[in-house]
């Protein structure tokens, strides 16, 4: 099992964006969990057979789309539970 940590880095004028950038992850998975303001996890059990890619790659296509279709920068952590997802952000 896989999670995925995101912090988006909203600017403050951007802060309505949170919904659309949880529904990128839906893209993704259907196990999102939200963290206000500005941060989610996403657990990638069968994303990383689905798209036959390992996290770290699905990480990077997340941060590249958010890039491109929002504006909006993200630092992601990733670990086989929330607790180490949260520590790998930390660090990223």
């Amino acid at each position: 099992m896989t999670i995925l940590c995101v912090r988006f880095q909203l600017p403050p004028t951007r802060e309505a964006a949170l919904p659309e950038l949880l529904g990128l992850l839906e893209e993704f998975t259907p196990v999102v969990e939200a963290l206000p303001p500005d941060g989610a996890l996403a657990d990638l059990r069968g994303a990383e057979r689905y798209f036959g890619r390992d996290a770290v790659a699905l990480a990077s296509v997340i941060r590249v789309r958010a890039l491109a279709l929002h504006g909006v920068d993200c630092v992601i952590g990733a670990g086989p539970g929330p607790m180490l997802a949260r520590m790998a952000l930390r660090d990223a």
